[in-house]
């Protein structure tokens, strides 16, 4: 037997996760929900402390590997915004932005992450794994999606697909 700890969500800083405890044929015996850190460890220790499980039978899936599991042709592409390091001494400005900006791309359906950096150099916004698109017309579609994200938040950028 042994544990498997998937994180399957995070809201406001807070993270869910399903806890089951498999046979030695990977099928589920016990699941349970439980939201938070100290309620995941606490609920491992208990299935460890009454199986006499040792935490070389703990197993822990990221949130990220659980969602390219549940859907793995959904992978996230991962935009990263540099913008410049004044902006953020704001810090209410950097948050409405990034809101504006996840908004905007949940409306239009994209699976993406965004990330915010601040720089002293030009602002830019890049994408850091398009190693999963294999189609060109794909990669085409997000070189146009990031010069529209660019014009729609007035940066004057440089994009870059790496």
């Amino acid at each position: 037997m042994k544990i498997v700890t998937k994180n399957y969500s995070l809201k406001n800083g807070k993270r869910s996760y399903l806890v089951y405890l498999t046979d030695h044929n990977n099928n589920s015996l016990e699941c349970y929900d439980v939201n938070g850190e100290e309620n995941k460890i606490t609920k491992e220790n208990e299935l460890s402390e009454k199986y006499e499980l040792s935490d070389e039978n703990i197993k822990y899936i990221s949130l990220e590997e659980f969602k390219s599991q549940e859907d793995p042709t959904n992978t996230p592409l991962f935009l990263i915004f540099y913008l410049d390091s004044d902006m953020f001494k704001q810090r209410e400005a950097v948050q409405a932005y990034g809101e504006n900006v996840k908004r905007y791309l949940d409306e239009k359906g994209d699976n993406v992450r965004l990330f915010f950096m601040p720089t002293k150099d030009k602002e830019r916004i890049e994408c850091i794994n398009p190693i999963y698109i294999e189609d060109q017309n794909e990669l085409e579609k997000l070189s146009r999606l990031v010069e529209e994200l660019e014009d729609k938040f007035q940066l004057d950028v440089d994009s870059k697909v790496v």
